[in-house]
């Protein structure tokens, strides 16, 4: 090679080099925001249908427009149902067909239900354990025509703190032996009574010995119980997670939770699945409380991965 290609050749290096330095001074932060990223998380949004709760019992909206209103306009694919407000359709296999392929349109999928029972699964009562889990069938069969694999049940009986824990597990353990052919999974909520408190359902939990069986930690139902730390005892067990959120303020943070230190606990257990927004605000349409709930998961997030 001539000397007067050398001054070329040091030029080429040079400036490969300086491309390589820029381009990983650009490629840094865009690196850094796709770790903060849900998806990079492992984690998914849903929508409760419970958001339009006000809507759906006062008649102004058709829970059959609930994936398309969910999908358009928020851009959320998941949902969320619960029963208590088709209560009447329980045996309705052309109802759940109608509204599976109302989310078969516009790309949306069922993930749980909420179910509501007027009969409790941790009763005293051996016979109403039993009936309690023979009328979860129905609805796990409705959940399983729209797609889904999870129902929410309720262990909220008072008695006993500690004699109380053997009636749930009890209940708990039957009813997921009979969800097991439906590929359903028992989710526990806390949702009154001494599930509200962190530390009795994580031990229930322990105890219940069953795969299919975990909890769905919401953020604003432990009723004077610490909510980061009933979040904190409550997610080793979690299969799905509600965001509950009611009020926002000027800067768009929840006023009744601390997201971010929500959302920490959330990412430091290691879980990965589904978040499901449920907006309880008043005066507020529920779409834009959704909306300002997504955002605020997601900002929260892209600032702690």
């Amino acid at each position: 090679m001539s000397k007067n290609h050398t001054p070329n050749l040091l030029n080429r290096r040079e400036t490969i080099k300086q491309l390589a330095v820029g381009a990983g001074t650009l490629a840094l932060p865009q690196f850094l925001q796709a770790k903060g990223t849900l998806a990079s998380n492992g984690l998914t949004l849903a929508v409760q249908q419970y958001s339009f709760n006000r809507q759906l019992r006062d008649g102004t909206f058709d829970i059959l427009d609930f994936p398309k209103t969910v999908v358009e306009g928020t851009g959320i694919t998941a949902l969320e149902y619960f029963n208590g407000h088709i209560l009447d359709k329980v045996r309705d296999t052309r109802f759940f067909r109608e509204l599976k392929q109302r989310s078969n349109d516009v790309g949306a999928t069922c993930t749980m239900m909420l179910c509501r029972s007027d009969v409790a699964l941790d009763s005293p009562d051996s016979s109403t354990r039993y009936n309690a889990v023979e009328g979860y069938i129905p609805w796990m069969e409705a959940v399983r025509l729209l797609g889904g694999n999870a129902i929410r049940v309720d262990c909220r009986s008072d008695g006993d703190f500690e004699e109380q824990k053997k009636y749930a597990i009890d209940g708990l353990r039957q009813l997921c032996d009979v969800a097991t052919p439906f590929g359903m999974n028992i989710l526990v909520e806390n949702h009154g009574g001494f599930s509200s408190n962190g530390k009795w359902l994580a031990d229930v939990m322990s105890k219940v010995e069953k795969r299919n069986c975990g909890t769905l930690p919401d953020f604003q139902n432990f009723h004077g119980y610490d909510p980061y730390r009933g979040v904190e005892e409550l997610m080793p067990y979690a299969k799905i997670v509600c965001a509950k959120s009611k009020e926002f303020d000027s800067e768009g943070n929840e006023t009744n939770i601390d997201y971010r230190r929500m959302m920490k606990i959330v990412l430091d257990s290691g879980f990965k699945g589904s978040i499901g927004i449920e907006f309880e605000g008043h005066g507020v349409d529920p779409v834009k409380g959704i909306l300002a709930t997504k955002r605020l998961i997601e900002h929260v997030v892209g600032e702690l991965a």
